[in-house]
């Protein structure tokens, strides 16, 4: 059966949960240590598949009034930074100063493990009030279990508060189970200090690009920092390279199985060819697939002036500002990856995603939850975001505090089309395996021929049913 469209950032796919063991201890407004939580790696089991009844078997948000018992509410989430978690903090005893009945334990918890835990309270029944998510499959998969409250209704009474664009991406089948507190672009970062000495312009194409990369190579300094240990890092370059030279609807057709697309398709194989022939130039730092961006050994690079490119997600705002804050002041620039003539794709269509908070359709108090997750994504915690972290929240009517955020938000606001993460948007099986073939092309331990089929002959196997 073939797929249907689906809106920007909506994905209708589902992703496995891995059942490891879990602690569900914590104490409220803990502070974590710093690290990048916007993009991550799925997990790797495909869940089943959620039928057309998925609205109508999730749980529905009552109408009752607040109540005035002594009541806790839970929250899991990863903005763990000091800057990001800060936010949450100020959110959270703002609502408890509205509602001083109302205890909120605040739990923020590193990416990955994250995952695995709520996972596993999950299927163990003892999963927290609210919790984040990555929107796509990952939270598709606990829908289909029952496990997320449908606020639909709730939303859109105050759905004009946020960009379109922000809540789409935690849309199943266009209803509504989360609110955004991140949504933001995946531009190209580059150490503007580094421009200016070797008296390079921000480029628009792909040629300018690596024209310019070709003079900081020459000056000794390596042009693209990467840290490619986790797979997702590399990924995300291989999705601007598809979707600079296909367009966006060489992705939709192959995922769709619509208008004759592949995972073969030139798009793709010639992102690969891309990949390849920048490792081959020394663009990346040697070993890049052995460098761990998620403990900061690729930002380090780039703070360090070391690399003057790195290509990340909008959560790099955050960890700069945290872990080399006048380097963020001084150095940092940003700007949309450039276009490759005679491609496919336009300046419009961006890569992107963000975090969301869900309700669990087990938490006794719907209602209050709601009016949580509410403060944890308004406008005041949205202004609270761009002035402490400068992360993006898809909340309207934030002024931008700086150029930095305020170009990050007029990429996010000026495009035509947002790109998911793939590895959040396709099946659990195919975005583990794009990943897995994005790090062997870093690796040159495949071809971009070979990656193509693998990809292309499991998407005969996940979406052709």
């Amino acid at each position: 059966m073939k797929r249907k469209s689906i809106a920007l950032l909506m994905a209708t796919t589902m992703v496995a949960v891995n059942l490891l063991g879990c602690s569900g201890g914590g104490t409220a407004a803990t502070t974590g240590a710093p690290t990048d939580t916007t993009a991550a790696p799925a997990a790797t089991t495909a869940a089943p598949a959620v039928s057309d009844s998925t609205t109508e078997a999730a749980s529905t948000a009552g109408g009752s009034e607040l109540t005035t018992e002594e009541i806790t509410l839970t929250v899991w989430h990863i903005a763990n930074d000091e800057k990001r978690h800060q936010t949450v903090t100020n959110a959270i005893n703002r609502f408890m100063e509205k509602y001083p009945n109302i205890k909120v334990v605040d739990i923020p918890q590193e990416n990955d493990p994250y995952k695995t835990k709520l996972a596993t309270a999950m299927a163990a029944g003892e999963e927290p009030d609210i919790f984040v998510s990555w929107g796509g499959g990952w939270l598709e998969s606990f829908i289909s279990e029952g496990k997320v409250l449908n606020i639909d209704d709730k939303v859109r009474e105050i759905q004009d508060e946020y960009y379109d664009s922000a809540l789409s991406l935690f849309q199943v089948k266009g209803v509504n189970y989360a609110l955004p507190y991140s949504c933001g672009p995946a531009p190209v970062y580059y150490n503007k200090q580094i421009y200016a000495d070797l008296g390079l312009e921000v480029p628009e194409t792909l040629a300018e690009f690596e024209a310019n990369c070709d003079k900081i190579k020459e000056a000794g300094i390596i042009p693209l920092a990467l840290g490619n240990s986790s797979q997702w890092p590399g990924a995300l370059t291989f999705i601007y390279h598809s979707l600079r030279l296909g367009g966006k609807d060489a992705f939709l057709n192959a995922y769709n199985r619509e208008n004759g697309g592949t995972f073969e398709d030139e798009s793709f194989i010639k992102a690969g060819e891309k990949i390849q022939e920048w490792v081959k130039k020394g663009y990346y730092p040697e070993g890049c697939n052995a460098i761990n961006y998620d403990t900061g050994g690729s930002r380090m690079l780039f703070y360090g002036g070391q690399a003057a490119h790195i290509v990340q997600t909008n959560g790099m705002f955050s960890n700069c500002r945290s872990e080399a804050p006048d380097f963020y002041e001084n150095n940092l620039g940003i700007f949309n990856f450039p276009v490759v003539e005679g491609g496919k794709g336009t300046a419009k269509e961006i890569l992107g995603g963000g975090n969301a908070y869900s309700i669990s359709s087990s938490c006794p108090y719907p209602e209050e939850a709601f009016e949580l997750i509410h403060t944890l994504t308004d406008k005041e915690f949205g202004q609270d975001s761009v002035d402490i972290a400068g992360v993006i929240t898809g909340v309207e009517g934030v002024t931008m505090p700086n150029k930095l955020t305020q170009e990050a938000n007029d990429m996010l606001r000026n495009a035509d089309y947002i790109q998911n993460f793939y590895d959040q948007f396709l099946p659990a099986d195919m975005g583990a395996l794009h990943k897995q073939t994005t790090y062997d092309l870093f690796g040159l331990t495949t071809t971009p021929e070979k990656a193509a089929a693998d990809m292309e002959a499991l998407a005969k196997q996940s979406l052709d049913k």
